[in-house]
């Protein structure tokens, strides 16, 4: 279990009891034989994050397939002065914007082989980015993401210590944060490009905004170029910043200052991908009669022979339909056929329920679809 500890030590007097603030669970379709439940995540609070954490007196779980965040309740009064719900108090320097950020940071080497996300994500260029302004109402509670889900739609391109752009001719860029607002740091506009300084800032997500642009022209995640690797950067605000972000039972701390806690899901879905059976006869004598066939649900096969690099060959038997990858698959297929002697005689072949294709690894399509992949294994009777 890892914690943030508060920022002092029990004493006389001192209330040790705790007042919820987030529970963040994070599931995936493959698991199917842990109820969801991933495992697949270290949970680690940025750096900025922790010293915020033992400022306002809170502690940090990491659950093993999520985490949660907790108050001291003597401190509460701390927290409300900090976000400005306490107009008695200066607020933060984030005010209500004040957040905590979280990195994901990968265990399973085939996670991405088993999600619906590009088959060519890759860490060190891109991260996901969850934060509870932008929510949806599933079967699991409040899941981070929006209408589209948590996937590609929140990959995002990570940058280090600077963030270049070619902006439009004629305009004036500046580099905003989550809010929006500008951000003042050292800009160098050099050879057409204008290239923003980024070092000693909080890991975010930051766009640069145009003044003759309706949009952005740019958004990246800051994520220092430092262990550990992250592929999900998660924002959890503590309190609603305006009343068109997100609904306020995504953030535990209310207007009026009272304290709720929230159940938040970060939902991962897992890849269909193309199975690839190669039926490869046991030793050199004879051969495989046209019979042979797999059948099953969901999906049907299209044959062809495949020579194999040791030069034997094999009846490859291709998925014309993609299928979700599982921990424990609910698909069952079927090999029948027969195998024709050297001298002529034939023998049955019936194995009545085919394994699964592992889950690594997955290559990519010929149709180039990012979001499927082929899953090959080779079976031999």
């Amino acid at each position: 279990m890892n914690t943030v500890p508060s920022p002092t030590s029990p004493v006389r007097g001192v209330s040790l009891r705790y007042q919820p603030l987030f529970s963040v669970r994070i599931t995936h379709d493959y698991y199917n034989m842990s109820a969801g439940q991933c495992p697949d995540f270290r949970i680690v609070p940025t750096p900025d994050c922790a010293d915020l954490m033992r400022t306002l007196g809170m502690i940090f779980r990491d659950s093993g397939s999520g985490f949660s965040v907790a108050i001291d309740q003597a401190a509460l009064p701390r927290l409300r002065a900090w976000t400005g719900v306490d107009s008695a108090a200066p607020a933060g320097s984030q005010g209500r914007w004040s957040r905590l950020t979280f990195l994901l940071v990968p265990e399973n080497p085939g996670f991405i082989g088993i999600t619906q996300l590009p088959i060519t994500t890759s860490a060190t260029r891109q991260n996901l980015h969850a934060w509870n302004g932008a929510t949806i109402a599933g079967d699991q509670g409040q899941m981070l993401g929006d209408a589209k889900g948590f996937g590609a739609a929140a990959l995002y391109p990570v940058t280090g210590t600077s963030m270049a752009v070619t902006a439009p001719a004629g305009s004036t860029v500046a580099l905003v944060d989550l809010s929006g607002q500008p951000v003042p740091v050292a800009v160098d506009n050099s050879n057409g490009t204008t290239c923003f300084a980024l070092s000693g800032l909080p890991y975010g997500r930051y766009s640069v905004a145009s003044d003759n642009a309706a949009a952005f022209t740019a958004t990246c995640l800051y994520v220092p170029d430092r262990p550990p690797v992250s592929l999900c950067l998660c924002d959890l605000l503590l309190t609603q910043p305006a009343a068109d972000i997100g609904i306020p039972a995504a953030f535990p701390l209310a207007a009026d200052g009272t304290v709720t806690p929230v159940a938040l899901t970060l939902p991962f879905r897992s890849r269909d991908t193309f199975w690839r059976y190669y039926v490869v006869p046991q030793g050199r004598s004879g051969q495989f009669a046209p019979d042979l066939q797999i059948t099953g649900p969901a999906t049907s096969f299209v044959k062809t022979v495949e020579q194999l690099p040791n030069g034997d060959s094999a009846v490859l038997f291709s998925a014309t339909k993609p299928l979700s990858m599982h921990q424990r698959s609910p698909y069952r297929f079927s090999l029948s056929g027969q195998r024709q002697g050297a001298n002529g005689s034939r023998d049955e072949i019936s194995v009545d329920w085919l394994p699964a294709p592992p889950a690594t690894p997955v290559w990519p399509v010929k149709s180039g679809d990012p979001l499927t992949g082929a899953s090959e294994i080779y079976v031999y009777v």
